[in-house]
C-alpha cells in the first residue's frame, strides 16, 4: 500500500475455497487490507489472516 504497486495475492475464504486475486492495495490496518481488486473489478477488503501468499507485479501486468 505504501508504494502504490499492484500485487498478486493468494486468498482462502471462510469456506476454505482458495482463489487468486490481483489487488492494488490502498490501506492496511486493523488486520485487513483494502484495495482495488482487478479480478473482481471493485474495491474489496480482505482479512490478512486469510492471505496465503503475496507477489509484487510489474506495472504493465495489469
Amino acid at each position: 500500500a505504501m508504494t502504490g504497486g499492484t500485487v498478486w495475492i493468494g486468498y482462502v475464504n471462510a469456506d476454505g475455497a482458495a482463489s487468486q486475486r490481483v489487488l492494488a492495495p490502498v490501506r492496511v490496518e486493523g488486520g485487513f487490507v483494502t484495495g482495488y481488486d482487478h479480478t473482481a473489478d471493485e474495491v474489496r477488503t480482505y482479512p490478512l489472516h486469510r492471505i496465503t501468499g503475496v507477489a509484487e507485479l510489474a506495472d504493465d501486468t495489469v
